[in-house]
Parts: structure tokens; C-alpha cells; sequence
């Protein structure tokens, strides 16, 4: 039985709140960090986020889930946040997870959901740390998102009961999520929900061509941007935790 231990992490803009799943094993474990989305938290829809913790941490995984910074319940708010914090915030969980006693840093996984896959997509590109990368509904073609947005008027700049910077948008249309993920050497799992109507399927084609044959590209048929049903989500899980043992060691 995995053990779940509150963290408070320290980052460039405040405190970043989550929770820590440590496997039960006696060695030093290889670990996860898990990215969620815009507006999301480290729970996520459906308590996506935990239920896949639970099969990471039982297969030998630790896993860290945590939120960014203006979002859950980290320090700061939301029209504070842009792609930049957030993979600062990345960095900075990196820094942490990896000074940890009983986590091996030499085997360090990132999975990151929709924007969160984003983050993760950058920061393999630009981390070496990061050995093994699964990409769930990820954002990796900025220009496709966010074009509802009014950024004049009474409604400027809302979305979803939040308030977005321009600074966010500026950040986020500038980014060129495949060719920074061109530098990361390690091997990367798209997964991909059929019937997602929040990424299209571009998206996940166009990560899966830059990562090549160290990639792959897993279709789950029918399921949506957040696999809402417990087939699909047995089937990404199951997925997920073969690829990660693979590349990073557990029991799977």
C-alpha cells in the first residue's frame, strides 16, 4: 500500500501545494511528476489524477501531483499564470522530487494532461532529467486554442468563470512546443482520446512525428479529453504504467 504525503514546495513565484504517493518498496524508487491542465488542479476532472496515482504508485512509481502556481491550491491567481510560470514551476518540482529521500532522480518520468502536456512537451526538450515523457490530450499547436477568447469588451479576457492575462496569450501563441520537444532524446507515449473535442487529433500526429521512433501513438477509441468512462480509463492507465516501468523500472 502506497504511502500519500502532503508537500509544500517552494517556487519562483510562491508556494506550490500537492501530494507525494511513495511506493512500498525498500529501494529507491523511480518517480513521476503529473502536469495537469488549464484550469485544472492536481485532482483533476473526475479525480483522473488520483485514480491514476494509485495504479503508478502500486506498479512501484512514486508520483508527484501537484498544482501551478494560481491554480488549485498554490499560492497565486489564475490571471497570473502563464506557459513560462508553469514550466518554472516544472523546473522547480524537478528540483524538489529529485532531492527527495527515497526517490532516484536518474529515473524521473513527466506525464502531462492537455496545457499540461504542453508544459511537459517543453520541458523535455529542455530538461535532460526527464528519461521518460507520456503525453495525455496534449496541446502542441497553440494557434488551434483560446481564438473564442474576446479580448475587448465587458468579457475580455474570461474563460470559464476565470480571467486570463494577455500575457498568457502572448506567452502561449509564441511557443513552439514541437520543435523544442526535438530536443529531447528519450522515448515519449501519446495518448490520444478519439473523440476529444478539446484537442484535435493534429495535435497529438504532430507529437507523435517529432518524437519518431523513440515515440508512439496510443488511440483510444470514443474517449474524450479527460477519458470519462472507466473502460477508457482502465485502458489508459494500464497503458501509461506499462510504458513508464518500461523506460524507468517498476513492477508493472
Amino acid at each position: 500500500m502506497s504511502r500519500i504525503d502532503p508537500v509544500e514546495i517552494t517556487g519562483r513565484l510562491g508556494t506550490l501545494r500537492g501530494l507525494l504517493h511513495r511506493p512500498d518498496a525498500a529501494a529507491a524508487a523511480p518517480v513521476v511528476v503529473m502536469l495537469h491542465g488549464f484550469t485544472g488542479q492536481h485532482v483533476e476532472q473526475d479525480r483522473l489524477f488520483v485514480q491514476a496515482a494509485r495504479v503508478f504508485a502500486q506498479a512501484g512509481l512514486a508520483v508527484l501531483r501537484f498544482d501551478f502556481y494560481g491554480s488549485g491550491d498554490s499560492d497565486g491567481d489564475f490571471e497570473e499564470f502563464t506557459v513560462q510560470t508553469e514550466l518554472d514551476d516544472a523546473v522547480t518540482a524537478l528540483d524538489w522530487i529529485s532531492a527527495q529521500p527515497g526517490i532516484d532522480p536518474a529515473r524521473l518520468g513527466v506525464l502531462g494532461l492537455s496545457l499540461g502536456g504542453c508544459v511537459a512537451s517543453l520541458l523535455a526538450g529542455q530538461d535532460p532529467r526527464v528519461k521518460a515523457l507520456v503525453l495525455w490530450n496534449a496541446v502542441s499547436i497553440p494557434s488551434l486554442h483560446f481564438g473564442e477568447i474576446p479580448t475587448e469588451g465587458p468579457d475580455a479576457l474570461i474563460l470559464g468563470g476565470q480571467r486570463i492575462s494577455i500575457e498568457f496569450l502572448s506567452d502561449f501563441y509564441g511557443l513552439d512546443v514541437t520543435g523544442t520537444l526535438q530536443n529531447y532524446a528519450g522515448p515519449g507515449l501519446v495518448v490520444r482520446g478519439t473523440a476529444d473535442d478539446v484537442v484535435p487529433l493534429p495535435e497529438a500526429e504532430a507529437l507523435a512525428a517529432t518524437l519518431g521512433d523513440r515515440g508512439e501513438l496510443f488511440l483510444v477509441k470514443d474517449a474524450g479529453h479527460t477519458f470519462q468512462h472507466p473502460d477508457w480509463r482502465a485502458l489508459v492507465f494500464q497503458k501509461s504504467t506499462d510504458w513508464l516501468c518500461a523506460h524507468l523500472g517498476g513492477s508493472a
